[in-house]
């Protein structure tokens, strides 16, 4: 293989593992930020609870936020978690924590996570263009993912500078169309 491609595509696939870490720590960030706001929020959100609980849970800041809307083939999830998921499951010799973890990422489409798990497993992903295109594929829904997450009233409440809460409240409370 041509050396330059070869340090293309491994310059990629770091590029894919440094922008799962920046997720991972942006999931954990915006997951308290949820907590936190669901807290300082819940009175408003229980006086209205037909428009903010479902089944228990709160609508505001949901888990649709952490999906990864990505342009990767389906084809491509499906070849990578396949060989992680025979690894991991349980009926096989498998970690059963490892194998909830990689039907996470599958129903997610987070191909870094896959990736990642496949390369902690010593399973071969073979890096042709293909694969290629779709790892940036990936880094780029990545990015969008967390740029989603950092645009919520929940980050926004939580990374706010304590002279602006109350007008930032106010806005929050408008929004949430409970002044």
């Amino acid at each position: 293989m041509d050396e330059i491609k070869l340090l293309h595509q491994k310059k990629i696939r770091q590029q894919l593992r440094f922008l799962q870490l920046e997720l991972e720590e942006t999931k954990v960030v915006y997951k308290r930020a949820c907590e936190k706001f669901n807290h300082d929020f819940r009175k408003f959100m229980l006086e209205n609870p037909s428009e903010f609980v479902n089944d228990g849970k709160q609508k505001v800041e949901d888990d649709e936020n952490l999906k990864i809307e990505s342009d990767v083939d389906d084809d491509t999830f499906k070849k990578v978690y396949r060989k992680v998921a025979g690894k991991t499951h349980p009926d096989k010799g498998g970690d059963d924590d490892k194998f909830k973890e990689a039907n996470e990422a599958n129903r997610t489409k987070d191909l870094g996570k896959l990736m990642e798990m496949a390369d902690d497993l010593g399973i071969e992903v073979p890096l042709d263009d293909e694969m290629v295109g779709n790892i940036k594929k990936q880094s780029q829904a990545i990015v969008k993912t967390v740029e989603r997450m950092k645009t919520t009233m929940a980050w926004a409440w939580v990374h706010s500078p304590k002279e602006q809460k109350e007008d930032l409240k106010q806005y929050i409370l408008h929004q949430l169309q409970m002044l």
